[in-house]
């Protein structure tokens, strides 16, 4: 009896493995090309995601002996290569840092930092000034201030969010810092351009072991005569300057009227909408699709994906077998249409604004398409997805007929034995 189950169990065993194995989702690796470079060469950093969308933030410990060629890097389901340059010997801890990240669903991912280290020789294999010395983790400011505006509260070290006013007019404005630890570096000071109405100014201090620590003032810059917009129960100003404003594609520049005022806006002519720049409470711009009859808002989303820009609409009805689901398309947040989860291709709804055609747009996220949706494309789809469906029914039709083969093995081996005993 044990002989025949146990060799109905390697039979089943051998099956299922030949199904394919599911990767570990939401997680990314990083690598170099070498950890030891000689000095005046270069090497690669690799930034590999798996189930994967966001940006990442590069950083050295010590650029002066290993500097980054990019201090950011979108990485989308791929291995996106940096360049690291070799400037002097010693040594430089090279940490990339998830900054907005989620999985192929929409939902975000929390990551943390991950750290190489690359020793850079003069050739002969000598490295030094390497040292088995520990690295300092400072990474706090001794000093911040801006040239003729006061920040509130007062700066200390451990406070890392600060206020401030500026004059209407204001374009530029001139950020100091200092750090406690020598060694440490500091990004986002100097001249900086800024806008009416609220910016967001980050400082970030990077220590020599690759500790991060962001000092953020919320400058707001005063206007003439701000336009105040509320949109449920959140408030906006409107973008009067074009150097303000985000590029859209395929929309050319316009004024455009608002109540008495005119401001910069874009117009395109196939979609026949206005669009006009809002700015949030914390300073963050997008663009809003205007109308001028009853002087309404409506967030307009786009992405550009293969040569196509598509203006993100809402269907009036899902195709049937196709579920909603939220996804992530070059920084934009989008609802993407799937048979099932898991599936790389599924439809997008919007108008591409190069033809103005409505409809449905098959998303390929691997090959990084976008095309109008035909039958044809969605009933591979389809196709694929039976087939998985039929895969999963054979397992679970094999399952049930090797159970079904123990209960009537151990039936008929129960039996037999009870007509020993009888004999007996």
């Amino acid at each position: 009896m044990m002989k025949y189950i146990k060799y109905i169990c390697y039979i089943l065993l051998i099956f299922l493995l030949g199904f394919d194995s599911v990767n570990a989702a939401g997680n990314y690796r990083i690598s170099l090309s070498a950890t030891t470079v000689s000095k005046g060469r270069s090497v690669s950093l690799y930034v590999k995601g798996n189930d994967l969308v966001g940006g990442f933030t590069i950083s050295s410990s010590n650029s002066s002996v290993a500097s980054v060629s990019n201090s950011s890097v979108w990485v989308e389901n791929n291995t996106e290569t940096i360049k690291i340059s070799a400037i002097s010997n010693g040594s430089a801890t090279i940490t990339v840092t998830p900054t907005t990240v989620s999985d192929n669903e929409g939902n975000d991912l929390s990551l943390g930092p991950k750290t190489l280290t690359l020793v850079v020789s003069d050739g002969g294999g000598n490295s030094s000034p390497v040292t088995n010395e520990k690295k300092s983790n400072d990474a706090t400011l001794k000093s911040l201030s801006i040239d003729g505006i006061s920040i509130n509260p007062e700066f200390k070290s451990d406070v890392l969010e600060y206020k401030a006013e500026a004059l209407a007019g204001t374009n530029k404005v001139k950020i100091n810092a200092s750090t406690n630890d020598s060694k440490a570096n500091v990004s986002g000071i100097g001249e900086v351009s800024v806008s009416d109405g609220a910016n967001k100014l980050e400082i970030i201090v990077a220590a020599e072991d690759g500790t991060t620590k962001t000092y953020t003032i919320n400058l707001n810059v005063k206007e003439f005569a701000p336009i105040e917009v509320k949109i449920g129960n959140k408030k906006y100003t409107v973008v009067r300057k074009k150097d303000d404003l985000p590029e859209v594609d395929l929309f050319e520049e316009k004024k455009v009227k608002i109540g008495n005022d005119e401001v910069d806006g874009y117009y395109n002519d196939k979609l026949k909408i206005y669009l006009v720049g809002l700015k949030d409470e914390k300073g963050n711009i997008n663009m809003y699709i205007y109308e001028p009859e009853d002087n309404t808002y409506k967030l307009y989303k786009w992405v550009t994906v293969g040569g196509v820009t598509l203006f993100i609409n809402e269907p009036d009805k899902i195709i049937d077998n196709f579920k909603k689901y939220k996804t992530t398309i070059k920084n934009t947040d989008v609802y993407i249409y799937k048979l099932s989860k898991k599936e790389k291709i599924g439809l997008l709804y919007g108008t591409n604004v190069a033809t103005g055609n409505k409809g449905y747009y098959v998303y390929d996220k691997d090959e990084a398409t976008l095309a109008r949706y035909y039958n044809k494309e969605v009933d591979i789809v389809k196709k694929k997805y039976d087939k998985a469906n039929d895969m999963l029914m054979i397992v679970v039709g094999c399952a049930s007929v090797i159970i079904i083969v123990i209960i009537v093995i151990s039936l008929f081996v129960n039996k037999g034995r009870k007509r020993k005993r009888t004999r007996r």
